[in-house]
C-alpha cells in the first residue's frame, strides 16, 4: 500500500490548526466554505485532522516545535563558558540608563562548577581546583548574606527612630568624622 502524501490544502489546513489550534477555524481559511453550514464545517475539519497523513504532519511539526524550545547540551556548555568568563550580560537600569552588567564573581563560579561536573575528575589537580571554588563561591554566597542581614537590621533600627534621634546619630558620626 502506497503510502499517502499530504495536499497542499491539508498542508495550510495542518499549518493553520498548529498557529490558531481551532480546527473549525483552520479549515475556513484553507479551505472554501462559503456553501458549507458550521456543522458541516466542524465535521469535515475533524474528518481532516484524523486523517493519516494530515495527522502525522502536525505530529511532526509539533515535534520540531518542541525540539526547539529544548536547549541542547552543546548549548548549555557553551552558556555556562559565557557566564564563566563574563560575556553574559544582564541589561540594569541605572541613573545613567540602561547599562549592561556582566555577572558577578559568585555566578561565575557557580558557572564554573556546572562545568566541572560535567568532565571526567581523574585528575587530581581538576578535583582540588572544583574543592577551591565550590570553598570560594559558599564564602562569597555566605558574605551576601551576612551583608543583607547587617543592612536589614540596620533599616530595622533606623524605622524605630524618631527624627530627633536620627539627627543626634547624624551629628554623631559627622563629628567623628572630623575627628579623623
Amino acid at each position: 500500500m502506497a503510502k499517502q502524501v499530504i495536499t497542499v490544502k491539508q498542508k495550510k489546513f495542518a499549518d493553520e490548526y498548529i498557529e490558531i489550534g481551532n480546527a473549525t477555524e483552520a479549515y475556513k481559511r484553507a479551505y472554501s466554505t462559503k456553501n458549507m453550514s458550521n456543522d458541516s464545517i466542524n465535521t469535515e475539519a475533524k474528518r481532516t485532522l484524523r486523517k493519516p497523513p494530515v495527522k502525522d504532519y502536525i505530529d511532526q511539526r509539533m515535534k520540531k516545535i518542541e525540539d526547539a524550545k529544548i536547549p541542547k547540551q552543546k548549548e548549555i556548555l557553551e552558556f555556562y563558558g559565557r557566564v564563566m568568563r563574563g560575556e553574559e550580560t544582564t541589561a540594569v537600569m541605572t541613573d545613567q540608563g540602561v547599562v549592561d552588567v556582566p555577572p558577578e564573581m559568585k555566578e561565575r563560579m557557580n558557572a564554573a562548577k556546572e562545568l566541572m561536573k560535567r568532565y571526567p575528575m581523574d585528575n587530581p589537580l581538576m578535583q582540588a581546583q572544583l574543592r577551591k571554588l565550590n570553598a570560594e563561591a559558599t564564602l562569597a554566597e555566605s558574605k551576601t548574606n551576612e551583608s543583607e542581614d547587617k543592612t536589614g537590621k540596620l533599616m530595622r533600627f533606623m524605622d524605630k527612630q524618631d527624627d530627633k534621634s536620627i539627627r543626634k546619630i547624624i551629628n554623631r558620626l559627622e563629628g567623628s568624622e572630623n575627628n579623623d
